[in-house]
């Protein structure tokens, strides 16, 4: 076995920088930006049963900010109307998770929460049981999962109750 030492293998590439003293320090001790309750969108995103309804209702309560939940957005132009209404929770439709642009677009225009949740705590939200859950919703769940996972600024875990992800949605939004 070879036993290398010193350190003439280290990649020893110079790259110029502004301010060579300059520190930046991430992690909790890091200033959040405060997100504006008046001025900014938030959007929720997640499958049928999630409870994203629950949760926008609690959030716009406590953050005095109007709830806007579409039965359906099939274009960007449909999204971009929505987000006229600053200050609001918009309650994403799952079907408009299939649509590439209006994906694409909820991080530019706001901050997005997914309720993350699994297939049979799904079903028994909608009162289905295991087999009926992976026959009536498991297609969707297995197409749409990875565009909401691409989507997301933050994850939810959608198995807790809303009114207990309250905090988890304040917290990143440096409403705490």
């Amino acid at each position: 076995m070879a036993v290398i030492t010193g350190t003439d293998h280290f990649i020893q590439d110079k790259a110029e920088v502004k301010d060579a003293d300059a520190t930046v320090t991430f992690g909790k001790k890091t200033e959040l930006e405060t997100f504006s309750t008046k001025d900014s969108i938030l959007f929720l995103i997640g499958f049928t049963g999630s409870k994203r309804h629950e949760l926008a209702d609690i959030l716009a309560s406590k953050l005095e900010m109007s709830v806007q939940a579409p039965e359906a957005i099939s274009s960007l132009d449909e999204l971009k109307e929505l987000c006229k209404n600053t200050g609001s929770i918009i309650v994403i439709p799952q079907s408009a998770m299939r649509h590439d642009d209006i994906r694409n677009a909820l991080r530019e225009y706001g901050k997005v929460f997914y309720l993350m949740t699994e297939l049979l705590h799904l079903a028994h939200n909608l009162g289905l049981d295991a087999e009926q859950g992976r026959e009536q919703i498991g297609s969707d769940f297995i197409e749409l999962e990875p565009h909401m996972l691409a989507s997301l600024h933050f994850i939810l875990h959608g198995w807790k109750e809303p009114e207990d992800l309250v905090e988890n949605v304040l917290e990143p939004l440096g409403l705490l």
